[in-house]
């Protein structure tokens, strides 16, 4: 068991912020608290273009634009295997967790109906974005973490989702693989 610096609560080895204070307790989590702080703490490095620079700018004809291809996002199959339930998902940008009607949220892979709130789901829980080729994953600082292939994921990376990922949102496992 690990204890909070904060507040002395107990926690499990992984979690990565404490559900008593809210203190991050995993040294990645500390790591990550104290750099978004520095960053916060620096002066803005924005600053005026001078009239030059303006000018230069003015005067510039027109960039012809770049003809954009047409990319194709294929589809994630998600498999509740506790649930023998199969979804497919499409969109480049798939919100995963549970809808909160107070809110008006509804994520795109509503988790509520597979006991989403009973096994530890966030109402937004986790992201999953189609980017250069392939999918990630994004843990959105959920409450009880996101697991791949069995490694708690640091709340905010990006991890590309490898053929036939185990995924546990909280304590709900789900399957993914494309689809198409």
């Amino acid at each position: 068991m690990m204890n909070c610096p904060e507040c002395g609560a107990e926690h499990y080895p992984g979690a990565l912020f404490c559900d008593m204070c809210g203190a991050a307790v995993h040294p990645a989590a500390q790591a990550h608290v104290t750099a978004a702080k520095r960053a916060a703490e620096r002066p803005s490095q924005v600053r005026a273009a001078t009239a030059t620079e303006q000018r230069v700018t003015e005067t510039r004809p027109a960039e012809p634009p770049v003809p954009r291809q047409e990319t194709r996002t294929p589809a994630l199959h998600a498999h509740l295997p506790h649930h023998n339930a199969s979804l497919t998902l499409r969109g480049a940008l798939i919100q995963v967790g549970r809808a909160d009607p107070d809110d008006g949220f509804t994520p795109e892979f509503d988790l509520t109906d597979y006991g989403g709130q009973e096994r530890g789901v966030s109402r937004r829980h986790a992201t999953i974005q189609w980017i250069e080729g392939g999918y990630v994953i994004i843990d959105q600082h959920s409450s009880n973490g996101t697991w791949l292939n069995g490694v708690r994921m640091v709340a905010g990376y990006a991890y590309q989702i490898p053929p036939g990922a185990n995924v546990r949102f909280g304590g709900l496992v789900v399957q993914l693989s494309i689809a198409d």
